[in-house]
């Protein structure tokens, strides 16, 4: 630990936490400390002084989303959304921001200041010593301040200090006056995730996702570690990647990184794993968002020479010839007894349901005998980590000084009771959600034959995807859903900055926007996904950074995927999407179906093309992406609402209202030689989609089904004809999603079957 940079680290994070919570500003005892403070102050805040007005007039509000300062295509800002001041939780009032900036500044301040001079006046009660004290600091600011505005224009306190923070530091510890980012990516996810067999893969997804992210963490502390550099200046860590603002100094010692992070994972997983490590030095003044490029540069062209930082004899083994593995057979692969890697990652998973939080102990790299095999790799990295799942587990060696991470707003009970002299708490939103089994789900699962792979199920555990494919509606298959935000460089560049290496607050405030969304706000649209009371259920395998992978009952993951998007505009806009409004930052997505025995590797893979064909899409307009492909269909979102609410007007008509199911069947021959018409062209070169026999065929099949339908069937049938195949302006319009939706509704209505033989 280098104790100047955790000096001037702390000492920055308290000047601003003191004038948020109106407390004596502490930052001119140390008349050095101060110097340094008020210089890297300037540069964080991108002015060349710093006001010395209390609050509440240096931070007035409210706090500017900091989407807000996004450049739309035509060069005019985003429309204004604010936040309303409260602690950070995960409920819709709070989380999102809103349109009315006059509502959020009548909002009362009071409140949640109250609770931040609380939470630090807590921390001074207990002797912590520098490491555990900035740590406090960062947390209590990372949950009081997240919505109090700072000297930078959609800079939320927490990012704008945590960023000052960093800096201070740096600059502590290199007097040239220079500073650098350090950035790490793992290369080999997608394999390490998705190489399990089908069978046993409910027992090992969780576990593998949540191990990668703890891999990431222990890689950026590893780094942190080398340096003597404070967690604050850890400026992000998640999808595999990190970023973190360091002395100059410390791009010295990158190759020496990345020769020993990548010596252990040579040793862990035999190469699947890489940490590609880039840096780019540069003075405070030139920072720009050329300073990025530069950096993914780095990390790329590192990428491209795996483990050449290794010595000759390591490197020349990692390429020796090796008897290649068996053939892939998924089937008996599920009777197999997992490796000593994957049985660790099982119970990890395992323990994931029913955790609290995450216990964190950073410290120097060791080895861990006789524990698990995925802790001792964390640990052989600087970081020991641990579920909190019952008292007990808290206690193990508890002399050491740990971070409790907790992963959503529950609280473990008398949690005070629970912290060790040096331990402090935070809050990691991490999605969790998976569907777990009630005592009816055990009966049915044995009833349907589905344990032949020998896994018990017991109440209480996570079910099985065969199960979740037992009881989705109609149809039993799996869904797998990938989303992600579209152009995510382009929305990074687009982002208007602070001057200087102030630019670094706003980069930081849209990661930190971007995490709070997937990896807290989509866990609870999972949630409620599993708790509405109906069948099947939605297993979040992982949501972070801009992307998110889960799998569930097929018919439930439509249904998520719609609420992601429109929630993602909400969170953007601070309101609703209006009609068939385009969002300034857009989500597209891939679904695919599948059965329970499927390969998750080759379900992944189908799920990724989904999405890049989503991401192809075009409009009328040109307008491209902001799209979802479903049962091999691309559509805007638009379309997709449309597509769902037929499919629901389609279903009902059939099941509730006696209408011939031959009617699905029919609409879905006529899509079919429409799209066939779209191929054709006229002779000045335009589409016939709107001409061509399917027209009249259409109203003939559609009018003599509604003869055969009863009652009310009848006079809906035929309105949904005159949709259909009525006015040329309509008809162009419906046909477009009405075979999606006829589809969809057929594999709803599907009658399911009721043990694994007659599926």
């Amino acid at each position: 630990m280098n104790t100047q940079t955790y000096t001037v680290a702390i000492a920055a994070m308290e000047h601003w936490a003191h004038i948020a919570a109106d407390l004596p500003d502490l930052s001119d005892s140390d008349q050095a400390v101060g110097v340094l403070l008020r210089q890297s102050a300037r540069m964080a805040a991108g002015v060349s002084a710093v006001p010395s007005t209390r609050w509440p007039e240096l931070l007035d509000g409210p706090l500017l989303s900091i989407f807000s300062r996004m450049t739309q295509a035509g060069g005019e800002p985003q429309p204004a959304a604010v936040f309303q001041p409260a602690s950070l939780q995960l409920h819709n009032e709070l989380l999102f921001p809103i349109a009315d900036a006059a509502a959020a500044r009548d909002s009362p301040v009071h409140g949640v200041v109250a609770e931040l001079h609380a939470a630090l006046a807590e921390l001074d009660r207990r002797s912590l010593g520098p490491e555990a004290r900035l740590e406090g600091l960062l947390f209590v600011l990372q949950r009081h301040a997240w919505s109090l505005p700072s000297p930078v224009a959609a800079v939320s306190l927490y990012d704008f200090a945590r960023t000052h923070a960093a800096l201070a530091a740096a600059l502590a510890a290199d007097h040239t006056g220079n500073i650098c980012l350090i950035g790490g990516d793992l290369s080999g996810v997608q394999e390490f995730i998705y190489s399990v067999p089908a069978a046993g893969a409910t027992r090992q997804l969780r576990g593998r996702s949540l191990y990668l992210q703890l891999l990431t963490d222990a890689c950026a502390h590893a780094v942190l570690h080398a340096t003597g550099m404070p967690l604050c200046n850890l400026l992000y860590a998640g999808g595999g990647r990190f970023y973190a603002l360091l002395p100059a100094v410390a791009l010295a010692s990158i190759a020496r990184q990345r020769r020993e992070i990548g010596a252990r994972l040579l040793d862990a997983h035999g190469g699947t794993l890489y940490l590609a490590l880039g840096g780019v030095s540069f003075s405070p003044a030139d920072y720009s968002a050329e300073t990025w490029v530069a950096l993914n540069e780095a990390i790329e062209q590192d990428k491209r020479r795996r483990f050449a930082e290794l010595d000759a004899a390591r490197f020349k083994a990692l390429f020796a010839p090796r008897q290649p593995p068996p053939p892939r057979d998924d089937a008996a692969e599920g009777d197999e007894p997992p490796d000593a890697m994957g049985e660790s990652l099982e119970k990890l998973g395992s323990r994931l349901s029913r955790a609290l939080g995450l216990l964190a102990a950073p410290g120097s790299p060791h080895t861990l005998g006789g524990d698990a095999v995925s802790h001792a790799v964390l640990a052989s990295l600087g970081l020991s980590a641990r579920l909190l799942d019952d008292e007990g587990v808290y206690h193990f060696d508890r002399s050491k000084r740990r971070r409790l991470l907790l992963l959503s707003d529950e609280r473990p009970p008398d949690l005070a009771r629970l912290l060790g002299p040096q331990d402090v708490v935070g809050t990691r939103y991490t999605v969790t959600e998976a569907p777990l089994a009630t005592a009816a789900d055990v009966e049915e699962y044995q009833r349907r034959g589905l344990a032949s792979d020998d896994q018990e199920l017991r109440a209480g555990h996570v079910k099985p995807f065969d199960l979740l494919a037992a009881q989705s509606q109609g149809v039993q298959r799996l869904g797998v859903l990938r989303m992600d935000v579209d152009d995510l460089g382009e929305l990074f560049r687009n982002l208007d900055r602070a001057e200087g290496v102030a630019g670094l607050a706003t980069t930081a405030a849209l990661s930190a926007a971007l995490s709070r969304f997937f990896e807290g706000w989509v866990g609870e649209l999972c949630r409620r996904q599993n708790q509405d009371g109906a069948n099947g259920g939605v297993y979040a395998v992982y949501s972070g950074g801009d992307d998110l992978f889960i799998v569930g009952s097929w018919h439930r993951m439509p249904v998520l995927a719609r609420a992601i998007r429109e929630d993602f505009a909400r969170y953007v806009l601070g309101r609703p999407l209006q009609g068939a409004e385009a969002p300034p930052i857009s989500l597209s997505a891939g679904l695919t179906m599948h059965g329970a025995g499927y390969p998750l590797y080759q379900a992944a893979e189908d799920a990724a093309e989904a999405l890049q064909a989503a991401k192809a899409f075009k409009r009328a307009d040109g307008r491209g992406k902001d799209a979802i492909t479903f049962l091999g269909r691309t559509l805007g979102w638009a379309q997709f609402a449309e597509a769902m609410e037929l499919c629901a007007e389609l279903v009902e008509l059939v099941q509730a209202r006696g209408a011939p199911r031959g009617l699905l069947m029919a609409i879905q021959r006529l899509d079919t030689q429409y799209r066939q018409g779209r191929q054709r062209r006229t002779r000045e070169g335009a589409a016939q989609f709107a001409h061509g026999p399917w027209v009249w065929q259409g109203a003939y099949q559609l009018t003599r089904l509604a003869e055969r339908a009863p009652g009310d069937a009848q006079r809906q049938i035929e309105d949904l004809r005159e949709r259909i195949v009525g006015a040329e302006g309509v008809r162009a319009r419906t046909i477009e999603r009405a075979g999606l939706a006829a589809r969809w509704a057929q594999l709803l209505i599907r009658e399911r079957s009721t043990t694994k033989e007659e599926r």
